[in-house]
């Protein structure tokens, strides 16, 4: 072995070889692909607001009929709002009203990562003051202090693909 070293050298070999050259490249590919980072969290996030930016005029019909009644609407129809299956858009397969709550089950064209999942959007209140206006949370936000929410958070998608306001 020493020999067949000593003869490339004597003949003027002195670069890498091309299986050197391969292991070196194919190692090189690997770290810049995992430094790359993943575009499906930032469209995850927008798909999500776009779903919840189609269903807020509906949180007024909610805030109405509380203020009327002094409780929330327990489906849709009490809400005043479509059936569940024709509210849709680009990334929303449904809406569905449940104690108040907006219940957004995202689908259509959104990522496989988020299809079929869930997000809740809750009305909070002060519990004392029908008067008080009506505030909302979205997904796993916190209740802010002095205010409750009807029970029923169904949000089942990841928190990594929830925009800011509904971590």
């Amino acid at each position: 072995m020493k020999k067949a070293i000593t003869k490339r050298r004597a003949q003027g070999y002195a670069g890498f070889t091309l299986i050197e050259m391969l292991v070196v490249l194919a190692i090189i590919s690997i770290l810049l692909l995992s430094a790359t980072p993943s575009t499906v969290g930032k469209y995850n996030k927008i798909h999500i607001q776009e779903s919840a930016a189609l269903v807020s005029g509906f949180k007024t019909y909610i805030a109405q009929y509380y203020a009327l009644n002094e409780s929330f609407p327990t489906d849709n129809e009490q809400a005043g709002i479509p059936a569940p299956n024709l509210i849709t858009g680009n990334y929303l397969a449904a809406v569905y009203v449940e104690n108040g709550a907006l219940h957004l089950e995202l689908g259509n064209k959104a990522h496989a990562t988020i299809s079929g999942k869930t997000l809740t959007i809750r009305p909070v209140f002060v519990p004392e003051s029908t008067q008080t206006p009506l505030s909302w949370v979205c997904g796993y936000d916190s209740i802010p202090d002095n205010m409750v929410s009807p029970e029923g958070n169904q949000t089942d998608v990841n928190r990594i693909d929830l925009p800011v306001n509904c971590l």
